[in-house]
């Protein structure tokens, strides 16, 4: 019968997902208003061929031309077939697939010719039902403690994208805004997944202690080593585009925000254990019970270092590449500023971790002390 029971949910997941696909499709398309892109459906694309001679001139580069047969998806002229030539820069853009969905983008020249080119593939409708796919099975699987698990999930994304980062760009302190977005992230969330309600004070107190111990020793580092918060091609696009930002200050910021996943895993984990063995039995030793706690956060350490680092490390891999191909030498590539504020972050989250365990457990035992004592 339980085996029934998770089959049919399962099914009711996929189902969903598939529905969530069409709407998202559907609604995407008929709101299309890009008065400078289509969305368009290839019906036939044509071999491709050099559009000009990029030997006769150093600064030019090879164009490549295509014609291409493409239906109108979204807006007035919905349906209509268009025979166009398509370019794009060689060893870039999409190799276009008929039957495929793509964004159209077109150039007026002076002379009234018009250029046209794939922009991309049109892939938001995809992303949304894999999103649903993904957020209905966990439901299904775990119920009631998946559906909290994501409602503080979507607290946070909504906290980060909606509140965040939008009175940083208006010019309030990124440090200040990533603290309280940590406090609140972290609140909820807890709120949300530990199940005991005496020891959610426990798990916010420990979570809140180790991030902080983090952070700090990531201003040290970031004051010590003279970082800017500059490197990078975002940043610096950043900088540019709203010279009025404190870099450094937002460098903290994502020092803050990229270490409370893994301390709130650490400090949950911790917090659940140890109220485990207090229901086990409620006499359990005080010194037993720190020391389980201790225990418990070492063995979940391991795996939380390697995924804190592997997690920078996999974000900063295209840039480590580039700079190891250019053929630097590893005191150079230590000295870089971009690896630089990688290591920073791996660092701080690091010790954040190491501070949690044992905050996260004193915090518990003194808890449980208080209500014994009582």
């Amino acid at each position: 019968m339980r085996m029934k029971n998770l089959l049919l949910r399962i099914i009711i997941a996929l189902v969903i997902s598939q529905a969530f696909y069409y709407f998202a499709d559907s609604f995407i398309v008929s709101h299309w208003n890009n008065s400078e892109s289509l969305i368009v459906q290839v019906i036939s694309a044509g071999p491709e061929h050099i559009l000009n001679s990029p030997s006769d001139n150093e600064d030019s580069y090879e164009m490549l031309e295509r014609d291409t047969v493409l239906r109108v998806i979204s807006g007035s002229e919905a349906e209509k077939q268009l025979s166009v030539s398509t370019v794009r820069l060689s060893g870039s853009g999409l190799d276009v697939i008929p039957g495929r969905r793509y964004i159209l983008v077109w150039d007026m020249f002076t002379d009234g010719r018009v250029q046209y080119s794939i922009a991309d593939a049109f892939r938001v409708p995809s992303v949304a039902g894999i999103v649903m796919l993904v957020c209905s099975l966990l439901t299904a699987l775990t119920g009631w403690r998946g559906f909290f698990a994501l409602l503080g999930l979507g607290a946070s994304i909504f906290v980060l994208v909606f509140i965040m980062i939008p009175l940083t760009v208006m010019g309030w302190d990124a440090v200040w805004l990533a603290v309280a977005s940590v406090f609140i992230i972290s609140t909820v969330t807890i709120l949300c997944v530990v199940r005991h309600a005496r020891y959610r004070i426990v798990a916010l107190m420990g979570s809140l202690g180790g991030v902080m111990c983090g952070f700090l020793c990531g201003a040290v580092m970031v004051y010590m080593w003279e970082l800017s918060g500059l490197a990078g091609e975002g940043s610096a696009l950043l900088a540019s585009t709203l010279p009025s930002l404190n870099m450094r200050g937002i460098l903290l910021a994502s020092v803050l925000i990229g270490s409370i996943g893994a301390v709130l895993d650490v400090a949950v984990s911790i917090t659940a254990s140890m109220s485990e063995f207090v229901d086990y039995d409620e006499d359990i030793p005080l010194d037993r019970l720190l020391l389980a706690g201790l225990n418990v956060g070492t063995e979940v350490l391991g795996s939380m270092i390697n995924t804190l680092i592997l997690a920078y490390m996999g974000s900063s891999l295209p840039m480590a590449v580039l700079i190891c191909s250019a053929g630097v030498e590893i005191t150079g590539i230590m000295n870089d500023p971009y690896i630089s504020q990688e290591i920073v972050q791996s660092l701080a989250g690091t010790l954040g971790l190491l501070f949690t365990i044992p905050a996260t457990a004193f915090a518990f035992v003194t808890a449980e002390t208080l209500r014994r004592s009582r």
